[in-house]
């Protein structure tokens, strides 16, 4: 149950905070040792996480990613389980609302679509963000990200009576990104997360191409979720690298400079809310009027208090205008 009877969907136009957990990474097998051990997993996993984002009150939502791998003809493998059981799981212990993420290239007929609304339904999951394929030479089986927002919406509107919420990705350095993103939120999006944010050049000339083409076209922009996430070690660029996460030579030399796991996520902390800030300071500067949220992400197993720390520095600022971040900014710096 979201905490206060408070969804996702009406937070949209508040600046929402979400926060990404790494799903669990296994497949069943049919062994019945094997699976029951994935099931004991899951329940840890559910308890670490909802102990640790249970003292963070400015929390709307808990999220949980699809990871899919593609060999060299888009033939996917699966690389994590029970994700939304784990999302509504976790989302419960908090008392948030639930996000549950697909990768809708790989779904082999309009069948599978109902099948996996109708699960999600049933574990009371109304949010939702749809992925497509790693790259435009495939021929996936499975509809595109527009087509996957309409048919989702038409069969949610046919089977359920309350509403849901579908968001998708955003690749702020992808070319033609923002009339990608015009065109989505025209089949339906309501809030995009962007790729992992570690500079703000970028997100601002999208946030600003954004803005243009849905006041041309008289539509409501979307919200868009800044994505941050913090890393500690060069061990962590190679999950960026896989991410196809781009990490410009300047934040890398900030961060990971002291060569100190301490120190780089305390770095990493800065980096991201200096960006925020300056996103921010655009928006509010050019009267922009797409609203923006933040998605703090956990990138790997050992860096949840990391990302529970950076989760916490922006429960302070969120809500703050951007001179106010700057200044939170000052402090931690200096501390």
């Amino acid at each position: 149950m979201a905490k206060d009877s408070i969804k996702f969907k009406s937070v949209l136009s508040k600046k929402p905070l979400i926060f990404t957990a790494i799903p669990l990474r296994d497949s069943k097998t049919g062994d019945p040792a094997h699976d029951e051990k994935i099931i004991r997993n899951l329940k840890l996993r559910e308890e670490e996480l909802g102990n640790a984002l249970k003292n963070a009150p400015r929390l709307n939502a808990v999220s949980v990613p699809e990871l899919v791998e593609e060999n060299h003809e888009g033939k996917p493998r699966y690389n994590s389980i029970y994700t939304r059981a784990l999302a509504r799981g976790t989302a419960d212990i908090v008392g948030v609302d639930a996000i549950v993420n697909k990768v809708v290239a790989h779904i082999e007929n309009y069948e599978k679509f109902v099948d996996w609304i109708k699960e999600t339904h049933s574990l009371g999951i109304s949010n939702m963000i749809f992925v497509g394929g790693n790259t435009r030479h495939h021929r996936y089986p499975g509809p595109s990200v527009s087509e996957a927002n309409l048919i989702a919406r038409r069969l949610w509107t046919k089977f359920h009576q309350e509403d849901v919420t579908i968001g998708n990705i955003s690749l702020p350095e992808r070319k033609e990104e923002a009339k990608r993103m015009l065109f989505k939120t025209l089949s339906g999006t309501e809030f995009f997360t962007t790729q992992l944010l570690f500079d703000s050049e970028q997100a601002i000339n999208l946030l600003g191409d954004y803005d243009r083409q849905c006041k041309v076209a008289g539509i409501r922009p979307a919200t868009i979720l800044l994505s941050f996430g913090p890393i500690r070690s060069t061990a962590d660029l190679n999950l960026l690298d896989f991410l196809a996460v781009e990490l410009p030579d300047r934040a890398k030399e900030y961060i990971l400079e002291p060569n100190n796991l301490a120190e780089s996520s305390r770095r990493s902390i800065i980096n991201s809310l200096r960006v925020y800030s300056e996103i921010v300071s655009f928006v509010e500067e050019g009267k922009v009027s797409v609203p923006l949220g933040v998605n703090v992400e956990q990138l790997t197993k050992s860096n949840l208090q990391s990302s529970i720390a950076m989760l916490g520095n922006f429960e302070k600022v969120i809500d703050l205008s951007a001179s106010d971040v700057q200044d939170f900014l000052r402090k931690i710096e200096k501390a």
